[in-house]
């Protein structure tokens, strides 16, 4: 799944430039390499005044590096090689011009039918793929769902993605906050509840990223975070459903993946649903 022309055998020489945006660990530079081409380098600074974080950090990341260079399609972003210098880790990714679903927002608003079902149907993909894969992805929101210019839709920062073997619990509602950068309105019910993360968890996120891309918010984005985090535990109220300007596929893909675990549907399952199989 080599980007064409990249070279994974030899050290990427590269020059830094702008700062493109933080994700879940780390800070991540557009580069220009010494063959010319423009990529995403995502660079996290190894804690040099303790060994032990270090060396925690430094697993993370190689996790993180295994699961991406194991990973080839479209809707997933492409990984191009790693190194380690001066404490500094640098994982090098393929560039996404167009930035992320979340900034596409902020500059034309909420998208219209067509355009919301063309990007949900390419993230249904990216995300059965990695299921199909062993791969759950935990962190599934505008911010993460970048978008070339050409309308191609990628999956980006794998920082919280665990392979379903991996999988520990985490201690509390606060450490699962931190875990997750303290954005609950992404996050399933059985997340916040611990009761098991899965890849049906995946599935509620991209519910709530297709209700963001129709309403520029994520659900319960009035609310704030803790009170949002006990809304979704406590599953008392219903989740809201999208404007009645979108079809009535449209209404009925979001209130499918934000149900129940039990009832959810896969991913896979999902790709046959009326409102992206068109």
């Amino acid at each position: 799944c080599n980007i064409s022309g990249s070279r994974t055998d030899d050290t990427i020489l590269w020059t830094k430039g702008e700062v493109l945006g933080k994700g879940a660990y780390g800070t991540v530079y557009c580069g220009l390499t010494s063959h010319g081409q423009l990529i995403a380098v995502k660079q996290v600074a190894l804690d040099d005044t303790d060994p032990t974080t270090a060396n925690k950090e430094y697993q993370h990341l190689q996790d993180e590096v295994d699961l991406l260079k194991n990973l080839c399609h479209a809707n997933i972003v492409g990984f191009l090689g790693t190194t380690l210098q001066d404490n500094v880790v640098s994982i090098f990714m393929e560039y996404v011009p167009g930035g992320s679903i979340a900034s596409i927002l902020q500059r034309f608003g909420p998208l219209p039918e067509r355009v919301l079902a063309l990007y949900t149907l390419q993230i249904l993909q990216g995300v059965a793929y990695l299921h199909a894969n062993r791969v759950i992805h935990r962190d599934l929101k505008g911010n993460n769902v970048m978008l070339m210019p050409t309308g191609i839709i990628k999956l980006i920062d794998f920082g919280c993605a665990r392979r379903l073997s991996q999988l520990t619990h985490s201690t509390d509602r606060s450490e699962l906050l931190k875990s997750v950068h303290g954005t609950p309105y992404w996050m399933a019910p059985e997340v916040i509840n611990e009761t098991g993360h899965g890849r049906k968890s995946d599935v509620w996120s991209v519910g709530c990223t297709v209700f963001e891309m129709a309403t520029g918010k994520p659900p319960l984005a009035n609310m704030n975070k803790m009170a949002a985090l006990f809304y979704i535990g406590a599953r008392k109220g219903l989740m809201p459903a999208i404007p009645d300007r979108f079809s009535k596929e449209a209404q009925d893909f979001v209130q499918a993946c934000l149900t129940d675990q039990k009832e959810r549907p896969s991913a896979q399952q999902l790709l046959a649903h009326p409102f992206v199989f068109r």
